[in-house]
C-alpha cells in the first residue's frame, strides 16, 4: 500500500507538536516517564516561588512546581500545585515550606514530613508556609545590634578626635625624632655587638665554663652546706641565750666594781681615790732610794766586818 505524500506531512508534523509538548513539559520539570501525584497548597505568600522550583524532601528532589495561580475568592491567596513522585508517601500532618534554594536566588519547596498513620491521597491539600530567609534572620540578628553598632562608631569617632588632638604635628616630630634616635642607638649597640662580639663569646664561654665548674662540684657544695647547717645547728645547741646572760651578769658585776673603785670603796678604790696614800708611798720610796745611796756610798757605815773582833766605841 503506497501512502500518499500529505499522509507522510501530516505524521511528521504530529511527532514534531507531540516532541515539542514533551520537550516543553520536560522544561517546566514535569516527570514524563515517572507516575506522579498531585498536592496542593494555598499560600499567602510565596516569596518569589515559581513553575519547575524543585521539591525536596531530606535533601532529595521528589518532584517539582507543577503550577501556580491565583485562588480567584477575592482573598489574594495564591494556589500552588505540586507534582511528587507516586513511591514517597506523604503523611496527612506535612508541611510545606517555601524557602530559598541558594543564597544567591531561587526558591524551593521542601516538604517537612509529618508522623501522621494517615497519607496524603492524589489531589488532596497540605497545609505549607513561608521560611525565614537567611537574609531576614541576619536582618533579625543585626537589628537589636544596630544601636550597640552605632555607640561604639560614635565612642571610636571620639578616640580618633582625642588621638588627633594629642598628635599634634609637634608630638608627631618629637616622636619621629624619638624614633630615630632608637634606630641610631640600636645601630650602636649592633656595632658594639659586632665589634665586642668576641669578647661577649669569651664571656659566655666562662660563663659556661663557671656553671659546668659548679655542676662538678655540687657534691662538694652539697657537703660544705651541709657542714655549714650542722654548725648552725651546733651554735642553735649550745644554749647561746644562757651564755650571753652569765656573760651580761658578768659585765653587770665589773661595773659595779670599777663604780665602787671610782667611788673609793675598799682598799683599791682608797688606794686610787687617796692622795695622800699616794704621797706617803712616794715619799717612802724616795727615802728607800736615799738609804740604798748611802749604803751604797757608805757601806762601812752600815756593815762591820773584822778578823780580830769590832772595836768598842
Amino acid at each position: 500500500m503506497k501512502i500518499s505524500r500529505e499522509v507522510k506531512v501530516g505524521a511528521v508534523a504530529l511527532i514534531t507538536i507531540i516532541a515539542f509538548i514533551l520537550m516543553f513539559e520536560f522544561l517546566k520539570g514535569t516527570a514524563l516517564f515517572t507516575s506522579t501525584d498531585t498536592y496542593h497548597i494555598v499560600y499567602d505568600n510565596i516569596a518569589g516561588l515559581t513553575e519547575s522550583n524543585p521539591v525536596e524532601i531530606n535533601g532529595y528532589q521528589a518532584g517539582v512546581v507543577q503550577d501556580v495561580k491565583l485562588v480567584n475568592d477575592g482573598s489574594g491567596r495564591i494556589l500552588v500545585s505540586l507534582s511528587v513522585d507516586k513511591h514517597f508517601n506523604i503523611p496527612r500532618d506535612t508541611e510545606a515550606e517555601i524557602t530559598t534554594a541558594t543564597l544567591i536566588a531561587g526558591m524551593k519547596i521542601v516538604l517537612r514530613m509529618g508522623e501522621s498513620s494517615e497519607m496524603c491521597h492524589n489531589h488532596d491539600t497540605i497545609s505549607g508556609y513561608v521560611a525565614t530567609s537567611i537574609l531576614d534572620r541576619l536582618s533579625e540578628t543585626i537589628s537589636p545590634l544596630e544601636g550597640n553598632i552605632t555607640s561604639i562608631i560614635t565612642r571610636l569617632d571620639s578616640v580618633v578626635s582625642a588621638l588627633n588632638s594629642v598628635f599634634t604635628p609637634e608630638m608627631t616630630g618629637d616622636i619621629r625624632s624619638t624614633m630615630a634616635n632608637m634606630s641610631d642607638v640600636t645601630a650602636g649597640l649592633k656595632q658594639i655587638s659586632d665589634s665586642r662580639k668576641d669578647e661577649l663569646m669569651a664571656a659566655i664561654s666562662e660563663i659556661q665554663a663557671f656553671t659546668a665548674m659548679l655542676s662538678s662540684n655540687s657534691s662538694t657544695i652539697d657537703s660544705t652546706l651541709k657542714n655549714i647547717s650542722g654548725i648552725s645547728e651546733a651554735v642553735a645547741r649550745a644554749d647561746l641565750e644562757t651564755s650571753l646572760a652569765s656573760l651580761r651578769s658578768s659585765l653587770n658585776g665589773l661595773d659595779t666594781i670599777v663604780t665602787g673603785i671610782s667611788r673609793g670603796e675598799g682598799s683599791a678604790g682608797k688606794l686610787v681615790t687617796s692622795d695622800s696614800l699616794y704621797t706617803n708611798l712616794s715619799n717612802s720610796l724616795r727615802s728607800l732610794d736615799l738609804l740604798l745611796r748611802d749604803m751604797k756610798e757608805n757601806p762601812k757605815k752600815y756593815v762591820h766586818f773584822s778578823i780580830f773582833g769590832r772595836k768598842s766605841e
